[in-house]
């Protein structure tokens, strides 16, 4: 169920097109859910996707890859069904959430606000269907297969992907790599061409961990592919400048001292592909910085 044109150019509407062909291919999916969850597989075919309880892990730690094929697999899967997924709320490993009014796109409701300024979307509660499970096989399968033509930095920068903070090498696990044309595209879940693609910056240089989907326009999230596992985030304490670079955050009093704090921002998802990543924080909008050390340290994914 591939969703891009063999040879297919960069332009909008291609890329566009190959956005809409995949998000029809997840409808496609819910048409045989309960098949395909089993069957769903990563791009070895030998990981599968399955919930989590996360009554003792991190929050947002949605899906888990799992090793073996067949019966192993399938009962793994389907005895893990039997977790609750919960609704994502908080980010550092273990930071409480507020329910708080946010300065930022108040036409989203039912917002939930954490105390380090990430806007948590309301997604549905529950456990995932098996159609919504499939989806989120699907969207992490692609996504990995995808991105790793821009394993090399290089070949993302020739791609169009720009840092998202002045320099492109931070203090921070990671830096964003956006490319503007798809965010002004609307792209939406086209793992052929992410919104922005995340490098760890480790002691060998940028490392390629995972990519990230922009909603199609500001204060408009993204769709719930796969329903709680799939929680989109925004942030409303960031600081750009007039190149849309991110160059600080917001004060105690919501102001910014360099740059420009937007009201209407983004909604966010992050599809992680660096296994280390991947098995315990598939979806998190912000793992604790200790789940990237092991990449930072050795410069391996």
């Amino acid at each position: 169920m591939r969703r891009t044109v063999e040879g297919a150019g960069r332009g909008g509407a291609t890329r566009s097109a190959a956005a809409r062909l995949w998000l029809a291919s997840v409808a496609v999916v819910g048409l045989a859910g309960g098949m395909v969850l089993v069957g769903a597989t990563l791009s070895d075919a030998t990981q599968s996707v399955r919930v989590l309880d996360h009554s003792n892990a991190p929050a947002s730690a949605a899906i888990q890859s799992t090793s073996g094929a067949g019966t192993g697999a399938t009962s793994g899967a389907a005895a893990n069904m039997k977790n609750m997924a919960k609704t994502p709320t908080a980010t550092d490993g273990g930071t409480s959430a507020v329910t708080t009014a946010s300065d930022i796109c108040p036409n989203v409701k039912g917002t939930t606000t954490m105390p380090d300024g990430m806007v948590m979307a309301p997604v549905p509660s529950g456990k995932p269907t098996a159609a919504e499970q499939a989806a989120a096989n699907q969207l992490v399968a692609e996504t990995t297969k995808d991105v790793a033509q821009y394993a090399n930095l290089s070949a993302a920068e020739n791609a169009g992907y720009v840092p998202l903070s002045p320099g492109g090498r931070t203090r921070a696990a990671y830096e964003h790599y956006m490319d503007f044309a798809v965010i002004a595209g609307h792209d939406v879940l086209d793992p052929a061409h992410p919104s922005a693609l995340m490098f760890a910056n480790t002691v060998d240089g940028p490392v390629l961990i995972g990519a990230m989907f922009l909603g199609p326009a500001p204060c408009q999230v993204g769709p719930d592919v796969g329903g709680p596992l799939t929680q989109w985030h925004a942030h409303d304490n960031l600081c750009l400048n007039t190149d849309h670079q991110l160059v600080g955050r917001t004060t105690a009093t919501g102001t910014c001292t360099v740059g420009t704090h937007k009201e209407t921002t983004y909604f966010m998802l992050h599809v992680w592909t660096a296994p280390q990543l991947a098995s315990q924080y598939q979806f998190q909008a912000d793992p604790p910085r200790s789940a990237f050390t092991p990449i930072i340290e050795s410069g391996q994914a």
